[in-house]
């Protein structure tokens, strides 16, 4: 996911949506510029024709940004990409922030300032003041500074709301709201009515409140464990958001070649699966034979929450090459039967847990049934970004049991590999270029194997182990076919020697498939259950 948001942008109303990364916007000339010279690069025939796209209504985890990218793009001062695909530095780690340096009297002055707004009433001005005074200065702060200030107001919340601990006399009940949370059975009308909820409220209630939240909390997720006074607080936000993020809250919006160029630019910048390389490959993405959906909060409007890319093709994609394919003929919507899913990315990391994902796809099926009503057959092109690691830590005993002994005999005739070969030593020759046909399909074979096994048997909790197949298979989809050497890319390669998964969702029998997960038994197809 890449990085940045912008503060500005959420008091510009626009009635488009959805994006797929953060944006640090470069400024309304370099956009109208970049989408006129699009314009002109794709005036080729074929995709990047330049007949304008109809504004019809027809998901992974990434890595967090660092605490000085975002405040980049709060401000709009990184014009640049942070990084590869998932947005963050491309060798994935933050540069470590150390605190600054607060004076004694500066620190008992932010701890008023903190008690004060955890303690008032909702409707005290001067509390919303000095709320509104915080706000305005944190997202000011350097990363250094930021962190202090988070490690004051991690030390003044950490207590429960205490320094409020008369606020009960306010009205809204949080002094009495406060115990219950303490209390065993406390639930919902506990966390509610305690002050540091209270305290959180009041920041939502500013203009340019909730985005503020939603960045600070993706502050407090990244330094929780150096502060370990946030999680109260981190928890508490994290319950809110369950609420102020209701599905039934959110609006789903089309982009389109169309859309602003500020948008267009967060697209690609938020995309968490497949980079967009250029303004051409976007336009590709856009065109006629595409579709493009965004969730958006009605108070984030320019902030796409979540969003998917949709291929229409007239067979289940096997491969991601194609499908990005620029040069590719446009499809013919009158003959098309499939509807591809084959890019689905959360933008916000201060939104982690919140999980909408499932209604989208949902929404976006419903969609585009009105929109081609003779459109029966969707599906995912799905990356599998947990195979390599698993396969890496079985030892040589456990990848054995695993292939069963049919197929252990085939591997122990390929003289490239140890008899007694581990998981690891798997992996690195399923990566290998073989010359001989024959070992070309025993990689296949095996490969194809051990991923249909990764997928429907390998569980954390009960649940399935892969985060990609977890979120599919928990919407009620089934593992439908494994694809071979469907993603060559360097990720590709990387996430799972380069293979790919369909998972197919017939909107009949999601209620059933996801029974089935319940009882254990994740729904497969028969391509699938044939490798097991």
């Amino acid at each position: 996911m890449k990085d940045e948001p912008i503060m500005s942008a959420m008091s510009d109303p626009v009635s488009l949506s959805p994006s797929l990364m953060d944006a640090t916007m470069a400024g309304a000339s370099t956009s109208a510029s970049a989408s006129a010279s699009a314009s002109s690069s794709s005036s080729s025939p074929g995709r990047g024709a330049p007949e304008s796209v109809a504004d019809v209504s027809a998901p992974v985890p990434s890595p967090k940004p660092s605490l000085g990218a975002r405040l980049g793009q709060w401000f709009g001062r990184g014009a640049g990409k942070s990084g590869g695909p998932g947005g963050g530095p491309k060798d994935g780690k933050d540069a470590k922030v150390a605190p600054a340096t607060l004076s004694p009297r500066a620190q008992s002055a932010l701890r008023r300032q903190l008690t004060q707004c955890l303690s008032a009433r909702l409707t005290d001005s001067a509390a919303n003041d000095a709320a509104r005074d915080f706000m305005t200065r944190y997202a000011a702060a350097s990363p250094d500074m930021q962190l202090a200030l988070l490690a004051v107001v991690a030390e003044t919340c950490a207590s429960d709301g205490n320094p409020g601990a008369e606020a009960g006399k306010d009205g809204d009940g949080a002094g009495a709201g406060a115990s219950a949370k303490r209390a065993p059975g406390g639930g919902l009308a506990g966390a509610l009515g305690s002050a540091r909820v209270r305290f959180l409220k009041r920041f939502n209630a500013l203009p340019d409140g909730l985005p503020f939240l939603v960045r600070w909390r993706a502050d407090m997720l990244e330094h929780r464990a150096a502060l370990p006074g946030l999680a109260a607080l981190e928890e508490d936000l994290g319950s809110l958001f369950s609420t102020w993020f209701d599905v039934g809250l959110l609006e789903l919006h089309p982009i389109t070649w169309d859309s602003p160029a500020s948008l267009l630019e967060k697209l690609m910048r938020y995309e968490a699966v497949h980079e967009i390389s250029s303004w051409a490959d976007l336009r590709n993405r856009l065109d006629s034979d595409r579709r493009c959906y965004a969730f958006f909060h009605p108070r984030m409007p320019r902030e796409p929450l979540i969003f998917v890319e949709v291929a229409f093709v007239p067979e289940m994609a096997a491969d991601v090459h194609s499908l990005l394919d620029e040069k590719a003929p446009l499809e013919d919507l009158r003959r098309v039967r499939w509807a591809i899913f084959y890019s689905i990315s959360n933008t916000q990391p201060g939104l982690r847990g919140v999980s909408f994902g499932n209604f989208l796809l949902k929404r976006v099926i419903d969609e585009l049934q009105v929109d081609f009503p003779k459109l029966r057959n969707f599906a995912t092109l799905s990356p599998i970004p947990g195979f390599n690691d698993w396969l890496k830590s079985l030892s040589a005993q456990a990848l054995a049991q695993v292939l069963g002994p049919k197929r252990a005999k085939l591997l122990a005739q390929e003289a490239s590999l140890a008899s007694d070969a581990s998981g690891a030593q798997m992996m690195m020759w399923l990566q290998s270029s073989a010359e001989r046909k024959a070992v070309q399909a025993l990689q296949r074979s095996l490969g194809e194997a051990l991923a249909a096994h990764y997928l429907a048997r390998e569980t954390v909790r009960g649940q399935p182990r892969d985060p990609v197949a977890r979120f599919h298979l928990g919407n009620g989809a089934r593992v439908e076919r494994i694809n071979w050497h469907a993603d060559l890319s360097k990720k590709g390669a990387k996430q799972s020697c380069a293979m790919m998964v369909n998972y197919l969702y017939e909107p009949d029998e999601l209620d059933a498939n996801l029974q089935r997960l319940i009882d254990g038994e994740p729904a497969l197809g028969r391509a699938v259950a044939r490798l097991l």
